[in-house]
């Protein structure tokens, strides 16, 4: 018989595409391990053990003919040396050590922490490939498979949020685009060790950019993965409706209710930037309205881009509508989350009230000038040191 390799392929599969996401994501972390592919049903499950013999299953399915543990058992009559990593719902937990129990087979929460999960992992691979044996064993290590692992809540929002926050680095841009005669600027600060909130900056046809900043509702590793999700069909669709936001948010709103199957939701406000003539169509999907201010015509010269449907990821029946707004030279357009308006200082009182006074004395300012203005005069009427809420502050100017 052969050894085994030093680095075990693995397969996963998932019938819930944003956490099949997730689970491939992590499963790429853990040493000694090689995703080589992904499954969304039963049937591709099996046809992809049968052409790739994978060494580990990460299995999570809600259903399957004749159940999960038949498949299990059907992808072991291909492999024989496959094995099962079975992901358990909280109801399902009561028969993680029967699952351990039977040969080639593990089990683990699928609500466990992220670094429990990898840690996990690593020690199934340990298990079934000697070579890897020799590696240092990392720390804190998960209680003793096949014991089920316990952890504090405490302790699992926190671990969720640290890998929440990785997978948003990956996702944001480091840098807003130079776009000639104008100017852009973007901060995001989480009140923890991650944020709901999320921004971009879509290239499109023609010299048009696309503008996103959007929250969303969920905390945590959901929260995580479900902006993975949301950010992704974004950047689909505003490159496939380049002139249509409504449209973009229609179609993304239809995605999100087919490949999720939790109750978090998103709010979005996307505009479509065109520099040259100064337009923005934008659809605002249940976000706080940005603010489009020409200080030059004081309150006059304030034009608020309320919500034109509502968040996504809602209902199925949601429609929204786009309008579209001018910038003339030195006017400048602020997009934020709800961590700025519903700011509060110890009296009670929202910082909201305080916002476009604040914003109609920013005249001439530089975009970069106005965004720190604004996260600065949160933070003083806070009076703390760190946020109790994510924020996140976005600033489009045209140059005059």
């Amino acid at each position: 018989m052969n050894p085994p390799p030093s680095t075990l392929r693995l397969v996963a599969v998932s019938d819930q595409p944003i956490y099949l996401r997730g689970l491939s994501f992590l499963a790429a972390s853990v040493p000694g391990l090689s995703v080589i592919g992904e499954a969304a049903n039963h049937e591709d499950a099996l046809q992809l053990c049968q052409m790739t013999h994978p060494e580990l299953v990460l299995l999570d399915l809600k259903t399957a003919p004749g159940g999960v543990m038949t498949l299990a058992e059907h992808m072991q009559e291909i492999h024989a040396a496959s094995r099962i990593i079975l992901m358990l719902r909280p109801d399902e937990e009561s028969r993680a050590l029967d699952i351990c129990d039977c040969d080639g087979m593990y089990a683990l929460s699928r609500d466990m922490a992220e670094e429990a999960f990898k840690s996990a992992l690593e020690e199934i691979a340990r298990a079934e490939s000697p070579q890897l044996a020799d590696r240092p064993i990392p720390e804190p290590l998960p209680a003793p498979l096949p014991h089920p692992i316990t952890y504090s809540r405490q302790e699992i929002l926190t671990r969720e949020l640290m890998m929440a926050g990785r997978i948003q680095e990956d996702l944001l841009p480091e840098e807003p685009p130079t776009i000639p005669g104008w100017e852009l600027s973007v901060r995001l600060i989480p009140a923890r060790e991650t944020s709901g909130d999320f921004y971009d900056f879509i290239p499109l046809t023609q010299h048009k950019w696309g503008l996103t900043m959007a929250d969303v509702t969920d905390k945590g590793m959901g929260a995580a993965l479900f902006m993975a999700l949301a950010s992704t069909l974004l950047r689909t669709y505003a490159n496939r409706f380049p002139t249509l936001p409504a449209l973009v948010h229609n179609a993304v709103n239809a995605r999100i209710l087919t490949d999720s199957r939790g109750a978090t939701f998103v709010t979005d406000f996307y505009g479509v930037l065109e520099p040259l003539t100064g337009r923005l169509i934008f659809s605002n999907a249940g976000h706080p309205p940005g603010y489009l201010i020409s200080t030059a015509r004081g309150r006059q010269g304030v034009e608020p881009l309320r919500p034109t449907g509502m968040a996504l990821g809602v209902s199925e029946d949601a429609q929204w509508k786009q309008k579209i707004v001018r910038f003339r030279p030195g006017d400048f357009l602020i997009l934020y989350t709800d961590g700025i308006t519903e700011a509060q200082n110890p009296q009670g009182d929202f910082f909201e009230e305080k916002l476009l006074d604040l914003l109609l004395a920013q005249g001439g300012r530089s975009a970069q000038s106005i965004r720190d203005t604004v996260i600065d005069a949160v933070r003083s009427f806070a009076g703390l040191d760190s946020f109790q809420d994510d924020v996140a502050v976005m600033v489009i100017r045209r140059k005059e």
